[in-house]
């Protein structure tokens, strides 16, 4: 198994019963890696993320959700730009 599928699979989770994965889910999650509520930190998810924004396959071909293909990666994408750190000035 890739190992970002374990990052993804564990937010995938945490998100199945929503119905929609809007900017408040976006939040939660990312709030969530933060206080360590999901495995690995930041750095360690946005790195899993983008490992699964660059596969080909499915990202919920282990843990099904309601939502398609399409709302899942726009979801990792805003998720992942949610736990980059800013700029310093």
């Amino acid at each position: 198994m890739d190992l970002w599928k374990s990052h993804v699979n564990g937010i995938l989770y945490g998100v199945q019963f929503d119905q929609v994965l809007d900017d408040t889910v976006v939040t939660r999650v990312a709030d969530g890696v933060t206080a360590g509520l999901y495995p690995g930190n930041r750095a360690e998810t946005r790195e899993a993320l983008g490992q699964a924004l660059r596969c080909s396959g499915p990202l919920n071909d282990q843990a099904e959700t309601r939502h398609s293909e399409e709302s899942i990666r726009s979801f990792l994408h805003q998720l992942s730009a949610a736990l980059t750190p800013p700029s310093p000035c």
